[in-house]
């Protein structure tokens, strides 16, 4: 579907824009009523001091030093997992035999509870960064793998046999149609293990570091400031959101070839 106006009204996108403001506000109106009223705001603060003191955040040095921490072990985690994740399913498809002699152990792996792996992590790697990004890269790793491995693994019989009928080399119909039919599937873990990068760093910070917006979150919530709590956690779905913009628009460049559904159009952004 166009995103045109029709008939001179408003266009998809438009309306969409204006009912996710007109919720939002709605939401932050009602918290702000029901704070001291209908919940002690003890328990939730109120979004007018949350603004407040995310307004002094941004005049301390020390914020954005933390900010910049958390940045750089969510970046470097997420990086050396999505592209081992990548990289070993792509390979395994390869060898499909080999693949189904790992998956039991690559299950079981996945199946460890990250918050059980982070002290051995950090009795590993010490408090200091390496511990937060191995840890996001563990979760990231295991998402970008699994999807990796199933989109390449489940391309249609009938667009790998066209090729082979053309003459295609097993190496063509690997780089030609197997990859390109599994970008989705990769585009899809590698947006769905982003935030888990982030939550993998910020598990990390909570057990052991002395900077950090996990480290930050911590020091608020162990003295019992909501308000600073809720501020960092707004902060941090405020970086999580541009990320996933920006990463939605990188995978619509990437698979601008393929055909989406009117659904995909209407809410594409």
């Amino acid at each position: 579907m166009s995103d045109l106006p029709a008939s001179g009204g408003m266009s998809h996108r438009t309306k969409v824009f204006l009912g996710q403001v007109v919720t939002i506000v709605a939401f932050l109106a009602l918290w702000e009523y029901a704070s001291g009223r209908w919940v002690d705001a003890f328990f939730v603060s109120k979004p007018s001091e949350i603004a407040v003191k995310l307004w002094s955040e941004l005049f301390e040095p020390s914020f954005y030093n933390d900010l910049w921490v958390t940045s750089l072990e969510m970046f470097g985690g997420y990086a050396i997992g999505g592209f081992g994740g990548v990289a070993l399913g792509v390979l395994l498809a390869r060898w499909p035999v080999a693949a189904q002699i790992l998956d039991p152990i690559f299950v079981g792996l996945n199946s460890i509870p990250r918050i059980a792996l982070a002290p051995l992590l950090i009795i590993w790697f010490g408090i200091d960064m390496t511990s937060k990004i191995v840890l996001a890269a563990t979760l990231v790793f295991f998402l970008t793998f699994f999807n990796t491995l199933a989109g390449m693994l489940n391309v249609e019989s009938g667009l790998i046999n066209v090729a082979r009928v053309q003459g295609a080399t097993d190496w063509q119909i690997f780089t030609k149609v197997m990859l390109p039919a599994a970008t989705s599937w990769i585009m899809t873990g590698l947006r769905t293990a982003l935030p888990f990068a982030l939550i993998g760093v910020i598990v990390g910070e909570f057990l052991a570091a002395s900077v950090g917006l996990g480290f930050r979150l911590n020091m608020y919530s162990t003295t019992y400031n909501t308000t600073g709590t809720m501020a960092m956690l707004f902060v941090m779905m405020a970086l999580m959101m541009l990320l996933n913009s920006a990463m939605i628009r990188i995978e619509r460049k990437l698979l601008r070839w393929k055909p989406r559904s009117a659904y995909q159009v209407e809410t594409s952004y």
